[in-house]
Order: C-alpha cells, then structure tokens, then sequence
C-alpha cells in the first residue's frame, strides 16, 4: 500500500498501511483511525478477501451512524453495496467486508 492511496485494502494479515501501526498478533489488527486516508468525500474501504482477520479501529471520534450500504460507487471506484459501514462524528465513513470482524476502542487521553 503506498502512502497516496485513498482507499486502504487489507488483503493479508502481514499487511502494514503507511503512516499507521499496524500490529498483527495471528489474525488481529489495530489501526488508528487518523492513519487511514479517506477519499475525496470523507469515505474509506477495507476488503477482506480470505482469512477474515480481526481489525480493532482506534479513535477518539464518537460512532453515529451504522448499517449495510445501498448502491454507492466511492471516489476511488468501489462499489460499496453490501458492505457494512459506520459514520464517525467528523462525517467520515467507514465501509468494511461483511466478514471482517470489526471493533471500536476509544483512544486514552
């Protein structure tokens, strides 16, 4: 992945997002919210295509919205339909595979 890339994939469990600390101990991730860069319009993507790791999201922006997205092509050119997604507080929204097992923890401070 290269630091210029707006949409951020995680295809392999060894994968490292630039700007992020990516920690994989076997099959689980934490990412920092702030280190994924969103498109053009606020969204970000995370395929999951195989071993269904667990990412652990960290942020201190509060969760407002979730749900499955309707028909929506992003930005970058993905098409969404079907992924789950959460809207932060700040409007930026994440869309994530349906078996990508998925959590929130608030940052300390």
């Amino acid at each position: 992945m290269g630091a210029a890339m707006s949409q951020a994939e995680i295809n392999d469990p060894n994968v490292e997002v630039a700007g992020a600390e990516a920690v994989a101990m076997s099959d689980q991730f934490s990412l920092n919210l702030s280190d994924l860069l969103p498109d053009a319009n606020g969204e970000i993507v995370i395929l999951n295509e195989g071993d269904d790791p667990s990412l652990n999201i960290v942020t201190d922006l509060r969760l407002l919205e979730s749900g499955i997205a309707e028909s929506h092509v992003t930005d970058g050119g993905i098409d969404v339909k079907g992924l789950q997604y959460w809207v932060f507080e700040d409007g930026t929204k994440l869309y994530y595979s349906p078996g990508l097992s998925i959590s929130v923890d608030h940052a300390a401070g």
